[in-house]
């Protein structure tokens, strides 16, 4: 397994991305390819004990797509950047997956451009792997690939998600909700209405309508649908709410003498839920719908998210997803195979 880290594009440092792809390297006995600055590279190694060759090599770049940059633009223009040269590095199959911490809409972008889609896939979709109550995660798509999606794409969504579920998580029958503002069967706008009626007709197991509350304390489905506009903001508003509650939760137990005894003796306690809904435990998330395994990582990841995201882009190119998602679009094929 030899898997492409683009070491450039994200908030942090690369010798933190480069800790993390040699974390991973070491857990799973992998190959890593470092993107990015040679100079930068080779000093990052060096600190965590390692040089190239033994399972370490260089891609190396000149340009850096940033957060801030216009996403087709930057892919067209900086064609020497990491992004770019990795998935052109993926698409040539000197490597079995890519990822990168980088600009969402460049990953996206470049991803179509260089890699192009899945025959039959309308729309690539991001998922996002999300906790529960019920220890046990759920899965979101799409949550920032396709903002303004038909019935057909968010079709396509379900099938991705339940074939991720089905060849990755090992859910043998994995259950569909589409989300939505109410559980009727007629809640909704004109598309979540056509969508619904499409995925009732469908093969796959769907459970109906879901409400954005019920998924964190519930988990009613293995798979949530939505577009992309709708998918990004249920994320983000979920990271925001985690982490005022998390700043709420300091200040109330640091008031006094009494709640800082408490605060010390529940703090394994503490330790548990940072550890439940850490980003970090989950990687990176699956661009789905492509020609080949692309894992977009949080743009504040760290050595151990990195680490993580490799981690789901490894088992991601081991299932061969692309393959069972290209057998499987019209009727669901992989359906009791």
């Amino acid at each position: 397994m030899r898997i492409l880290v683009d070491v450039m594009g994200g908030d942090l440092p690369p010798r933190e991305l480069v800790a993390g792809g040699v974390d991973a390297a070491r857990r799973h006995s992998i190959d890593i390819v470092f993107v990015g600055d040679p100079t930068l590279i080779h000093e990052a190694l060096a600190e965590q004990g390692e040089t190239l060759g033994g399972g370490f090599d260089l891609l190396p770049s000149s340009q850096i797509i940033r957060m801030d940059d216009i996403p087709v633009r930057a892919v067209r223009e900086k064609t020497d950047s990491s992004l770019v040269l990795g998935l052109a590095s993926l698409k040539a199959g000197k490597a079995d997956a890519f990822v990168s911490p980088g600009n969402t809409g460049a990953v996206v972008a470049g991803a179509l451009f260089a890699l192009g889609r899945i025959p039959g896939i309308p729309r690539p979709g991001l998922m996002a792997v999300l906790p529960s109550l019920r220890n046990q995660d759920f899965l979101v798509v799409d949550v920032g690939a396709t903002a303004d999606c038909t019935p057909e794409h968010l079709r396509a969504f379900a099938l991705m998600g339940a074939t991720y579920a089905r060849s990755v998580l090992g859910i043998a029958e994995p259950s569909v909700g589409l989300l939505n503002i109410g559980e009727e069967d007629t809640k909704g706008n004109r598309i979540s209405n056509e969508t619904f009626a499409m995925l009732r007709d469908s093969p796959l197991a769907f459970d109906g309508n879901v409400e954005p509350h019920r998924l964190l304390t519930d988990r009613p489905v293995d798979v949530v649908v939505c577009d992309g506009f709708v998918g990004n903001i249920f994320l983000k508003s979920i990271e925001g709410g985690i982490a005022a509650f998390s700043t709420l939760l300091k200040r109330s137990v640091l008031r006094n003498a009494i709640t800082k005894a408490g605060a010390f003796l529940l703090r394994r306690s503490f330790a548990d839920m940072r550890k439940v809904f850490a980003y970090q435990r989950r990687g990176g998330a699956p661009l789905l719908g492509v020609n080949g395994a692309v894992v977009i990582a949080h743009g504040r990841s760290d050595a151990e998210a990195i680490s993580g995201a490799i981690d789901v882009a490894r088992r991601q190119a081991e299932a061969r997803l692309g393959q069972r998602l290209a057998e499987g679009l019209e009727g669901w094929a992989l359906h009791g195979s």
